[in-house]
């Protein structure tokens, strides 16, 4: 599986889990396609590392990132203007993957102090309330810092210690004590096809990937206001 197909396959559950979160109500199909849905952000922030250490030209690559951030934010303003409903900043994916490369930008300098600088990432993604806050923020430095998969898994797992609810917790009444609910643990099968990724990137237009995430999104919300109003 090359890089191609591991994005669109990323885009594809990334759809799955908003129609199941912005259009389904609570129920047995919200939560199956929410838990496929889970899947989709490990894989790319997995991407988002990929690129990092791929590029050639990694200012493009953050550029291209914060053009497709304001995008989606010119979207949820369109949103705003027509809907009344406020989205802004905290369901743009943009933002947690462009934090996220900047962490390994910071972290792969020669000077110590710049990695001290990824500390006010973390802050900052927890006070905005970004997508996936610092979670998500640490997931692409998991992938973009240690190099082998299967290390990659094991410090995935060990982090999601400390975010989701265990399984225990639900069996025991207790769910809600962790930041994201035991639902989350279903982004671990994220590593099947990132373990079957070959290294290679394929042949695509780049920009498709940006726009889909704005366009599908936009959609989504404005059927959800069609429906409820």
């Amino acid at each position: 599986m090359n890089a191609k197909w591991l994005k669109i396959l990323a885009v594809v559950l990334m759809i799955i889990d908003h129609i199941g979160f912005y259009l389904m109500p609570e129920g047995t199909i919200n939560l199956i396609l929410r838990a496929i849905g889970r899947i989709a952000y490990p894989l790319f922030a997995y991407m988002i590392a990929e690129g990092f250490h791929k590029t050639h030209h990694v200012k493009k690559y953050l550029l291209r990132l914060l053009i497709a951030a304001l995008i989606m934010e010119f979207v949820v303003l369109m949103i705003y203007l027509f809907t009344n409903a406020n989205y802004f900043i905290q369901i743009n994916v943009f933002i947690p993957l462009i934090a996220g490369l900047t962490g390994l930008i910071l972290f792969y300098q020669k000077g110590w102090y710049y990695k001290l600088l990824i500390l006010p990432i973390f802050v900052l993604a927890e006070l905005l309330h970004i997508s996936y806050g610092v979670y998500g923020v640490i997931l692409i430095l998991i992938f973009g810092i240690i190099p082998k998969k299967i290390e990659q898994l094991t410090t995935f797992i060990f982090i999601s210690l400390f975010f989701i609810d265990w399984p225990l917790f639900v069996l025991m009444g207790l769910e809600g004590t962790a930041r994201y609910p035991s639902l989350q643990w279903t982004s671990l099968l994220a590593f099947i096809p990132i373990f079957l990724y070959n290294g290679q990137k394929g042949s695509y237009n780049k920009w498709i990937f940006y726009l889909i995430y704005p366009l599908h999104l936009g959609l989504i919300l404005m059927i959800k206001y069609l429906i409820t109003r």
